[in-house]
């Protein structure tokens, strides 16, 4: 919560530390490679616009110490890579407010510890994979705002669920069909290490 502006050091990732909060500040620069390095347990990137950059799929490798993950609003543009379902040891993962497209992994079914998942705010699509309703600890799921077109019946038991503005049949205060149809005739996603890419629609 400061004015702090410039580049962050990618060595400060690499740093034997427990928690790392650069949050709120006027940053400017792209997660690193050395970002998965991080020992911290809490890291606290959010309100962070200029940050961008991809999630790596070298994430994974953060699951021996990583419990608490905040990037909301960072400028975020990438698909959530599947190896986000090692990080067993997570409490909370909020990627909301960000532009991440793509689908919810079925691998966020293995974070066993997770209470509160937050994915708000992006353009993600698909269907709810019923592995994440099931985690044992999941208190909070918020997946409004993004274009799901199906949710298992599991997920509305979980006890705080969000899932409005989402194009999902039979549910209250969705998208309109015609916002959902456009959605859809988008050309397909793909994402790697540099990002989101939109391929061709076929015709």
């Amino acid at each position: 919560f400061n004015n702090l502006c410039g580049e962050v050091p990618a060595a400060i990732f690499e740093k034997k530390i427990d928690a790392l909060f650069i949050n709120n500040n006027n940053f400017d620069f792209k997660l690193p490679e050395s970002f998965s390095n991080s020992t911290a347990s809490v890291i606290v990137l959010a309100n962070l616009p200029r940050l961008g950059g991809c999630l790596p799929s070298s994430i994974g490798d953060m699951a021996g110490t990583l419990n608490e993950l905040v990037l909301l609003n960072s400028g975020i543009s990438s698909c959530i890579p599947p190896e986000i379902g090692k990080l067993d040891k997570l409490t909370v993962l909020d990627l909301s407010f960000n532009s991440i497209a793509g689908t919810l992994p079925d691998t966020i079914g293995h974070m066993q510890a997770l209470e509160q998942l937050n994915v708000a705010y992006n353009s993600l699509a698909g269907d709810i994979p019923e592995t994440i309703c099931e985690l044992p600890h999941l208190k909070n799921f918020t997946y409004s705002h993004n274009f799901f077109c199906g949710e298992p019946h599991r997920c509305l038991e979980v006890p705080h669920i969000d899932d409005r503005q989402n194009c999902i049949a039979g549910r209250p205060d969705q998208r309109s069909g015609e916002e959902c149809i456009a959605f859809l005739h988008r050309p397909p996603v793909h994402c790697d290490a540099h990002g989101i890419s939109h391929g061709v629609n076929e015709v």
